[in-house]
C-alpha cells in the first residue's frame, strides 16, 4: 500500500511572537483537503496528516513519526515565515527515509527556484495549487515530469510549466476531518483566539483585485463553491463532528453577493447553532446594512475588514481603492450589532511619510470603536508581489525588503527611506496608546464584546496572555492594571 505523509510545517512561536502559556493551533485545512482529494483519486492510498508544531515539535519525535509511518511520499506545506521549520522538517526527513519530499503551499509558489537555495536538502517543490500535482503523482508519473513541479537536477533546477488548477470547486471532495483529533485542537486557540471544535471554511479560491502588497498563489480566476455546497459542508460538520464554530479564511467571501446572501438566509433558517468568524475574507466596500443584518442573523460573531491605509495617495499606490466613507459607515454599523469587528491597517508603504501614516491612525479614531484586536501591522515584502518593485523604485534595498517576509508579525520595524525607524516606533506606540491593549477604555469594550458573543473566562485569559505576552490569571487581573505599571510587551 502506498502511504502519503502530509506535514504542515509551522512554528507557533514565530507566528504569534509569544513564548508564554497558550498556543495557537488551527486545523491544517489545506492538507486535509488534499488528503480527501488523494483518497478520491486513489482509494487504496493511506494518508496521514501531521502539524509539526503540535505533534512533532522536536527532531526525535518527528523522526519517529516518519520512520514508523514509512511513507512512500512526503508532502510539506508552509509559508515563508516558517522557512526555518521547513529546513528542519526536510533535514529530519532526509535523515530517516529515502522517500521523496515535496514542498508545497505559499512558500513554494513564492520562492520558486529560490526554495532550493533556502532549503539545501530539498529536491522537489510543487507550485500553485496542489490537486493536479497530487493526481499525477498518484497515477505513477515521475516527479520530474509532473506539471507544476520544480526539481533539483545534476545540471541545476528544472522548472516544469504550471499545472492547470481545479476549475469547479464543488467537484472536489470535502477535507478529511477524520485525520485530525478535533478534541486536541479544541484545547488550543483558534484563528479567533478561542478554544472550540474548529470548522475551517475555504469556500472560494482567488481574488479579482490587484492590491500590490498581496500574494496570489494561483494565476487562475476566482472560483466559488456553490451556496449549496457550502451549506452541505457546514451541515455535515455540525451533524457528523459536532462542530459549531466556523472560521472563514477565503480571500474574499463576499465577492459574489448573491451567493453570500443565499448562504446567510439558509443558515438562519436551518437553525444549526452555527457561529461564523470571518477572520479573513470580507471586502468592506461590498457590504451594506442589509448584508450585515443577514450575516449577523446567520450567526456571524466576528468580522475582519481591511482598510490598510486611510490616505488617498497610499490607497491609489497599492491599488486598494476603497470608498473610505462607505467603509466607515459599515464598520460603525457592524460594531453596533454587538459582534467583534477587527479593522486591519498597515504602515510603512513605499514612499509613505509619517504624516500620511498618521491619517490612518486618525481614521481609526473617527470610528465608533477602533479595531477590537490591535491589527496594525508593519508592511512585509513577499516575492511575486508588485509592491516589491514599488519599494525598490522608492529607494529600498530589494533584498532587505524581501527579507521582511521572513519576519514575525511581532518583529520591530526597520524603517524605510521616507519613514525612519524611530518615527515608525513612535507611530506604533501612538497606535497602542490610543487604540491598543494599553487603552483601558477600549480594553473594557473589547472584553464586554467578547463576553457577549460567548467567550469564557479561560478563553479571555488565554487570548490576552498571548496578545500581551505575559500571563493573565483572570479578567479582573487584565482590567485592573494600575496605570503606572510598565507597558505590556506587544505580541
Amino acid at each position: 500500500m502506498s502511504r502519503l505523509l502530509l506535514l504542515e510545517a509551522n512554528d507557533n512561536r514565530r507566528w504569534v511572537g509569544s513564548r508564554v502559556g497558550p498556543k495557537i493551533h488551527v486545523l491544517p485545512i489545506a492538507l486535509l483537503g488534499l488528503a480527501g482529494f488523494a483518497k478520491s483519486v486513489a482509494p487504496d492510498v493511506d494518508v496521514k496528516v501531521v502539524e509539526t508544531s503540535l505533534m512533532a515539535p522536536d527532531d526525535e519525535t518527528l523522526a519517529f513519526i516518519i520512520a514508523q509511518y514509512n511513507p512512500t511520499w512526503i508532502g510539506v506545506r508552509s509559508i515563508s515565515l516558517f522557512v526555518e521549520e521547513v529546513r528542519r522538517v526536510v533535514r529530519v526527513a532526509r535523515s530517516v527515509t529515502s522517500a521523496p519530499t515535496i514542498l508545497g503551499g505559499p512558500i513554494a509558489t513564492a520562492l520558486k527556484t529560490l526554495n532550493f537555495a533556502e532549503i539545501p536538502e530539498l529536491d522537489y517543490a510543487a507550485v500553485q495549487e496542489g490537486e493536479p500535482v497530487l493526481a499525477e503523482l498518484l497515477k505513477g508519473t515521475a516527479l520530474q515530469e509532473i506539471p507544476g513541479v520544480y526539481s533539483r537536477g545534476a545540471s541545476g533546477i528544472i522548472a516544469n510549466r504550471p499545472a492547470p488548477p481545479p476549475r469547479i470547486l464543488d467537484a472536489l471532495p470535502r477535507p478529511d476531518l477524520q485525520l485530525v483529533d478535533l478534541d486536541s485542537y479544541a484545547h488550543h486557540l483558534s484563528y479567533a483566539y478561542n478554544q472550540r471544535r474548529q470548522g475551517v471554511l475555504v469556500t472560494s479560491r482567488g481574488c479579482p483585485y490587484s492590491c500590490t502588497y498581496c500574494f496570489q498563489i494561483s494565476e487562475a480566476p476566482v472560483r466559488l463553491q456553490s451556496a449549496e455546497r457550502v451549506l452541505d459542508d457546514i451541515r455535515s460538520m455540525v451533524e457528523e463532528f459536532d462542530v459549531h464554530d466556523f472560521y472563514v479564511i477565503d480571500d474574499i467571501f463576499n465577492v459574489n453577493r448573491k451567493r453570500a446572501m443565499a448562504i446567510f438566509r439558509e443558515l438562519a433558517e436551518l437553525n444549526l447553532s452555527a457561529r461564523l468568524y470571518f477572520v479573513n475574507g470580507l471586502r468592506v466596500d461590498l457590504c451594506d446594512e442589509e448584508f450585515v443584518d443577514a450575516m449577523v442573523l446567520a450567526g456571524t460573531v466576528w468580522v475582519t475588514y481591511a482598510i490598510e491605509s486611510a490616505h488617498p495617495r497610499i490607497q491609489a499606490l497599492v491599488k486598494k481603492k476603497l470608498d473610505l466613507e462607505h467603509a466607515r459607515r459599515i464598520i460603525n454599523y457592524t460594531q453596533r450589532q454587538g459582534i467583534v469587528v477587527n479593522v486591519n491597517t498597515m504602515f510603512g508603504f513605499p514612499t509613505e511619510t509619517p504624516d500620511e501614516a498618521q491619517v490612518t491612525l486618525d481614521y481609526l479614531g473617527s470610528l465608533d470603536h477602533p479595531s477590537l484586536l490591535p491589527y496594525h501591522f508593519n508592511l512585509r515584502g513577499y516575492p511575486g508581489c508588485e509592491i516589491v518593485d514599488q519599494a525598490e523604485e522608492s529607494g529600498w534595498n530589494r533584498e532587505a525588503f524581501l527579507n521582511t517576509g521572513f519576519s514575525s508579525y511581532g518583529d520591530l520595524p526597520a524603517g524605510s527611506p521616507t519613514f525612519s525607524r524611530h518615527a515608525m516606533m513612535e507611530h506604533m506606540l501612538q497606535f497602542h496608546q490610543r487604540y491598543g491593549l494599553a487603552n483601558r477604555q477600549h480594553l473594557d469594550y473589547s472584553v464586554r464584546t467578547l463576553r457577549h458573543i460567548g467567550y469564557s473566562e479561560r478563553e479571555l485569559c488565554d487570548m490576552y496572555t498571548v496578545l500581551q505576552n505575559r500571563p493573565i490569571a483572570s479578567v479582573a487581573d487584565l482590567l485592573g492594571e494600575r496605570r503606572d505599571q510598565p507597558s505590556p510587551q506587544w505580541a
